[in-house]
C-alpha cells in the first residue's frame, strides 16, 4: 500500500506552481497524494491532476467584510482540517503559514502521522511589520495568529522546508529549530524551440521581430507591488521600439482593475498588453517569446529575502532579466551574469534598463548564455531529489 500524503494550501491550487510541482513529484515517486485547498466563494470541488487529487472545500460568499473574513478563515480552515483528516495521511504538508493550523489539527487527529511546514515566504512578522503591512486586517489578531503558528512550528513540526538559503538562516534563528531544508521553486528543464518563441507574439498579434518585455507572475497590492507595476506601464511611453506584456493575476483580479484601465489609455494602449494567468505547462512557452523578463518588486522588511520564481522561469526560457538590486537575487544574477539591476520606482529607469539589455547584440547573446547556464543549475529535477530525500528522512528511511 502506498504512503498517503496530504498537502494543505489556502488557495484553489489551480496555478500554485510550487504545490502542483511537489504534489506531482511525490505522486511519481509512488505516494498517494491529496491536496486540500479552498474554492473561494464557490462550492466544493474534486479534481484529478498528474496522478494526485485536489479537494477544494467550499467557501460561501458574504455581503460584509466581516462575513467574508469569517468564511475565508475560521470556516475555511475548519473545513480544510476536516477534509485533510479524512485522508488518514502519514504526512501532512502545510504550504505557507495560513495552512499550519489545519494541517496540525489533521495530524493531531491521525495518530502516528508526520507534519511538514513548507514556508514559501518568510512566514512571520514582527508586531511593527504587522501594524504597517496589515493596517485594515485586524493587525493585533494577525500578530497573535503568527505567534500561535510559531508555537506549532517550534513544538510539533517534524521538518521545515523553505525556498532559499537566506530564508533558511532567518527561519532557523526565529523558530529556534535546525536549519530548514531548501527546496527552491525552480521550473522543470525546458528547451524552447522557434515555434514556441512565436506563440506569444502570435497571441498578441504583433510583429515577431518587435521586442517584448515580459512581466509574469502573481502580485499583491498589500505587498507594495502597485507602484513598481505602474512604473512598468508608464515606461512603455518611453520605449517605442517594443511592447510590454503583463501575464498573471494582474489580468484577472479586481484589485488590478485600475492598472488595466491605465494600460488601455494613450499612449500605453497598443504598447501594453495584459493577459490572465495560464496553466503551468503554458507559462514557459509564452515566457520564451519575450526578449527580456522584468521583476518589478519593491520588497522591504523581511520580504527582502524573497527569491521570485520568475527569476528562474526567465532563465529556463533563456531570456535576460531586469530586477531590483536585492541581496538574494544579486547572488544568482551576478553568478551567471544574465541581467541588470533597476529601480522600479522610476518609469524612465525601467525604459533605460530595457534599452541597455537590448542595445548590444553581443552582450545580449552573452546574457542569454548566462540564463541557460543558470537554468542548468536551478531546475525542478535537482530540487525534486531534495524533496524526496526529505520525505524518506521524515518517514524513517
Amino acid at each position: 500500500m502506498s504512503v498517503r500524503v496530504c498537502m494543505l494550501v489556502r488557495n484553489d491550487c489551480r496555478t500554485d506552481y510550487r504545490v502542483l510541482k511537489e504534489a506531482a513529484s511525490l505522486a511519481r515517486a509512488g505516494y498517494e497524494v491529496t491536496v486540500v485547498g479552498v474554492h473561494t466563494y464557490g462550492p466544493g470541488e474534486r479534481e484529478q491532476r498528474q496522478g494526485f487529487t485536489i479537494v477544494r472545500v467550499p467557501v460561501e460568499p458574504a455581503r460584509t467584510p466581516v462575513g467574508k473574513a469569517i468564511n475565508l478563515f475560521p470556516r475555511a480552515l475548519r473545513r480544510m482540517a476536516k477534509a485533510a483528516a479524512a485522508t488518514r495521511a502519514a504526512v501532512y504538508h502545510a504550504h505557507d503559514s495560513d495552512a499550519i493550523l489545519p494541517a496540525w489539527l489533521a495530524a493531531q487527529a491521525t495518530p502516528g502521522s508526520r507534519l511538514i511546514y513548507d514556508a514559501h515566504e518568510v512566514g512571520f512578522y514582527t508586531l511593527r511589520e504587522t501594524l504597517t503591512g496589515f493596517p485594515f486586517r485586524l493587525p493585533v489578531l494577525t500578530w497573535f495568529w503568527d505567534r500561535w503558528n510559531d508555537r506549532i512550528v517550534r513544538r510539533h513540526v517534524d521538518a521545515v522546508i523553505t525556498v532559499n538559503e537566506a530564508l533558511a538562516e532567518v527561519q532557523a534563528a526565529h523558530y529556534g529549530i535546525p536549519r530548514p531544508t531548501v527546496v527552491m521553486n525552480c521550473p522543470p528543464r525546458f528547451e524552447p524551440t522557434p515555434a514556441m518563441r512565436a506563440v506569444l507574439p502570435a497571441r498578441l498579434g504583433v510583429d515577431p521581430a518587435r521586442p517584448i518585455a515580459l512581466v509574469q507572475g502573481m502580485f499583491s497590492p498589500g505587498r507594495g507591488d502597485g507602484p513598481p507595476l505602474e512604473a512598468v506601464v508608464r515606461s512603455a511611453g518611453l520605449w517605442a521600439e517594443g511592447v510590454i506584456v503583463m501575464l498573471g493575476n494582474i489580468g484577472s483580479r479586481p484589485e488590478w482593475a485600475g492598472l488595466r484601465r491605465l494600460a488601455a489609455q494613450p499612449p500605453y494602449a497598443g504598447r501594453v498588453f495584459i493577459l490572465p494567468p495560464v496553466p503551468p505547462d503554458e507559462l514557459l512557452v509564452l515566457t520564451s517569446g519575450a526578449r527580456v523578463g522584468l521583476i518589478p518588486f519593491r520588497l522591504s522588511g523581511l520580504m527582502r529575502f524573497a527569491l521570485p520564481n520568475k527569476l528562474f522561469e526567465y532563465a529556463a526560457a533563456g531570456i535576460p532579466v531586469i530586477t531590483p538590486d536585492l541581496p538574494v537575487i544579486r547572488q544568482v544574477v551576478e553568478r551567471f551574469d544574465y541581467g541588470v539591476f533597476c529601480d522600479f520606482a522610476d518609469p524612465a529607469a525601467v525604459a533605460i534598463a530595457i534599452n541597455r539589455v537590448l542595445a548590444d547584440p553581443d552582450r545580449y547573446a552573452a546574457m542569454q548564455a548566462g540564463a541557460r547556464a543558470a537554468a542548468a543549475v536551478y531546475n525542478w529535477e535537482t530540487q525534486e531529489a531534495v524533496l524526496l530525500a526529505l520525505y524518506q528522512q521524515v518517514l524513517g528511511g
